[in-house]
């Protein structure tokens, strides 16, 4: 293989150069014979000066300098920088643009300047059609010459006739009605999704603004599809044959449509776009599906800048709404060990989706779940109690209500008031009017310590609610946030009693030297899940490691005091729903 070093090869690049530029002006001198002959020797300093003007304005194709002298030709060297051209000079000086795209529409305002100045006498400026067949010449024999000075291969310069889109409209025109669950006069309905029809348009036009990059729609549900009616304008185009393209691509496939078909289409959305959440789970965001919609021309205009390809991505939201709501009797009171332990009272739970009742067994197993963990760790706390404190003829006694009373969640997508230019938002919305935590725990025993006889009680009467209205109704605010009403702490102390039980014949006497320490602890209601998307129902339940502190006065043995245990610490629920 040849190999040539930086010096060999920037010497070939400089003789390939001069031979390009000689091959440009003698097109040039063909073109326009009379400005060839006016130049006589100054051509060289013209053609070198019109390379370093281009090279700078990022024309280097053999074409693009060439139909740039053309206007130098017709309107003087420099032009551009004159008054009167300020729209040369704008033109040229946009490099974001193809170099193709730029010195055909500098032909072009060149054409209308000179058509324009055809009526004054005496200009000295050729004539619209001499100045056509000009550029006919350039084009025909240098579009394929390719970069000047370039040791590549040849390339062609693509120009074409004026062919771009004018005006693109996206209307969304036929859609079944969107329903969402709200609360109204304490009453779960579902009540009309209220959307404001000049945002279901999206407009596109030259010299504005194009289409924006997404559009976002919720998908109709029970076999209703959505319709897109698109409308393209294009008053220049290079055969209508071919365009305007409009291309719809997704799961169905591909189908494009040409020319005059594309001034007025109904896309049809397909109905499996969007993945539906899922059916066992609380608050989990199905995810869109995608289709692509994109209207096309060449992007070559007469004047201005051309409006170009439109693509639009669909996103299609599963518009399915979902609503949970149960309510939770208080459990019957427990008698331990006198009487067995009395099954608590069924749940009633109903869960919707889009008004129809599904299969709401896994809920009512779930929350029945609740109560049984706390009835299994009751009799073992009865044990603790003995076996911790030391008491005999241990009692326990509770009227528990854990997470009692009624509470409804809905959830699902829903559109942004800004309509389809906006991303939706997922609407998570609740209410909970619970008893968290009311135990009306009581364990009691027979308590014989230093000669003293007592019957202690050990009290947890405090009660804990949680009422809690919430609702997401924009992206503002995350759903962690929204639903941070809908959660308690739990912290419910105990309260210890003792009664003296003192025999006549040694009356020492046991009392409290202080405070007991030790509570029940925990939190319960709506939380994010750890292990999956969604969120679910939790009741965490503990008790704290409990203890007292005793002092026994005896007449004849003095004073005692004492720091007792209780209760060991100990965990009554770890539930959760989701």
């Amino acid at each position: 293989m040849l190999s040539l070093t930086p010096e060999q090869q920037g010497a070939l690049e400089a003789l390939t150069l001069g031979r390009d530029l000689q091959r440009v002006g003698a097109v040039l001198a063909r073109a326009f014979p009379e400005v060839d002959a006016r130049l006589g020797e100054r051509k060289g300093a013209l053609l070198d000066l019109a390379w370093q003007r281009a090279r700078a304005l990022g024309l280097r194709h053999a074409l693009a300098l060439a139909r740039y002298l053309a206007a130098w030709c017709v309107f003087g060297a420099e032009f551009e920088n004159r008054p009167g051209f300020e729209w040369a000079r704008q033109l040229l000086a946009d490099t974001a643009r193809p170099e193709g795209q730029r010195v055909f529409q500098l032909g072009r305002r060149s054409r209308e300047e000179l058509q324009r100045r055809a009526a004054q006498p005496n200009s000295g400026l050729p004539t619209p059609v001499a100045f056509d067949a000009a550029l006919d010449l350039l084009d025909a024999e240098l579009a394929g010459h390719g970069r000047l000075g370039s040791l590549l291969p040849r390339t062609l310069l693509r120009l074409g006739s004026a062919c771009d889109i004018d005006a693109a409209d996206l209307t969304l025109v036929e859609s079944a009605p969107l329903q969402h669950y709200a609360l109204e006069q304490g009453l779960w309905r579902r009540v009309p999704t209220r959307l404001d029809a000049e945002k279901l348009r999206v407009l596109a036009a030259q010299g504005q603004h194009g289409l924006p990059g997404q559009l976002n729609l919720l998908s109709p549900s029970r076999g209703a599809r959505n319709r897109l009616r698109l409308r393209c304008l294009a008053q220049h185009v290079c055969d209508p044959a071919v365009h305007p393209l409009v291309s719809f691509n997704g799961i169905h496939g591909q189908f494009d449509r040409r020319g005059p078909l594309t001034q007025d289409l109904l896309l049809t959305l397909p109905q499996d776009d969007a993945a539906p959440a899922q059916a066992d789970a609380m608050a989990v965001a199905g995810v869109p599906g995608y289709s692509r919609v994109s209207m096309t021309g060449c992007g070559l205009r007469d004047s201005g800048t051309p409006l170009g390809e439109q693509a639009v991505r669909l996103a299609v939201y599963p518009s399915e709404q979902s609503m949970l709501a149960w309510r939770r009797e208080t459990a019957p009171p427990v008698r331990l060990p006198a009487e067995p332990l009395a099954p608590p009272p069924r749940a009633l739970c109903r869960v919707e989706r889009d008004g129809l009742a599904l299969d709401a067994q896994r809920w009512n197993d779930g929350l029945a779940e609740l109560d049984r963990q706390l009835a299994d760790k009751l009799p073992l706390l009865l044990l603790a109690w003995e076996r911790e404190s030391g008491v005999v003829n241990g009692q326990l006694q509770a009227e528990p209500a854990l997470m009692g009373g009624t509470a409804a969640l809905t959830w699902g997508w829903a559109p942004h008031p800004d309509g389809l230019a906006a991303a939706p938002f997922y609407r998570v919305a609740g209410q909970l009017d619970l008893v968290a935590c009311e135990l009306r725990l009581r364990l009691s025993g027979d308590f014989a310590f230093a000669g003293s006889q007592s019957r202690l009680t050990l009290d947890c009467s405090a009660s804990e609610k949680l009422q809690a209205t919430f609702e997401r109704r924009d992206a503002a605010l995350d759903v962690p946030a929204t639903i941070k009403p809908a959660q308690c702490a739990i912290r419910q102390p105990f309260v210890l009693r003792v009664e003296s039980l003192a025999p006549a014949d040694r009356p020492a006497l046991l009392d409290l030297a202080g405070p007991v320490s030790g509570a029940v602890v925990g939190a319960c209601g709506l939380r994010p899940r750890a292990d999956a998307p969604g969120l679910e129902w939790f009741c965490e339940l503990a008790v704290e490691a409990v203890s007292a502190r005793f002092v026994v006065n005896d007449p004849l043995m003095g004073v005692t005091t004492m720091i007792r245990p209780l209760l060991p610490a100990m965990k009554l629920v770890s539930w959760k729903l989701s």
